[in-house]
Order: C-alpha cells, then structure tokens, then sequence
C-alpha cells in the first residue's frame, strides 16, 4: 500500500459495541484476519488483508455510541488543522491528543460528518 500525501485517507477504523461481533463480521465477510497490537491493553485490533493492515478496530469510546466506521486524513501538524476546522465553522470532538503512533484529533464539519486527523511521529 503506498504512503498517503497529506489530505488522503490514511487509515480507518471501525468503533464497535460489540469488538467480538464485529471482527467476526469482517473477517468472515472479507477473509481478512485479527491481529490483537503487542503490548496493548486496550483491547486494539489490526484488521488485516493478507499481510497488509486493512483497517483498526477497537470499542466505542462510551456507552449509547453506536458502532462505526471513522476515516483519518493525514495532515503536517493536527492542531494546526483542527484550529483550521474550528475556524472554518466544524468542530473538535477530541484532541489533539498524543499516541504511540503519532497526533490525532476528532473533529466534525458544519453539516455534523466526523472524521480524524492524524499526524505521525517523525
């Protein structure tokens, strides 16, 4: 799979209510396998096409939240482009926040569509 440039997709993740359900689903449905991370307590899976990473799958962050699928576009610098969201009339749901692979943020468009921004560790 080739690097993503800044402003394409570079991952999607699938929040479930039921994580067992649902790797269950995909990995029937699409053949790919599950990966739990090394060293990961949180319950994170790696959904995976062959050998290749085809998409994370983890818990929904709160009760009442149904399951779905979010989208990350890569960006230079997430809270540059979260503030930019902000300021162009969405929203920032969470972060930017700090993890093991990099910087990412939640945020929503003017119409309510959420997405991610991530930026990685360099």
């Amino acid at each position: 799979m080739p690097t993503p440039d800044p402003g394409e997709v570079c991952w999607n993740e699938y929040l479930a209510s039921d994580t067992a359900a649902a790797t269950a689903f995909y990995t029937g449905l699409f053949g790919w396998t599950a990966d739990g991370m090394v060293g990961e307590s949180s319950g994170y899976t790696i959904l995976k096409n062959g050998i290749t990473p085809a998409a994370g799958l983890t818990h929904t962050p709160a009760p009442g939240i149904p399951s779905h699928w979010l989208t990350y576009i890569l960006v230079e610098d997430c809270a540059v482009s979260a503030a930019k969201a902000q300021a162009l009339g969405g929203k920032i749901l969470s972060g930017p926040t700090d993890i093991t692979p990099g910087r990412l943020a939640i945020v929503a468009d003017p119409q309510g569509a959420v997405f991610g921004l991530f930026t990685p560790r360099r």
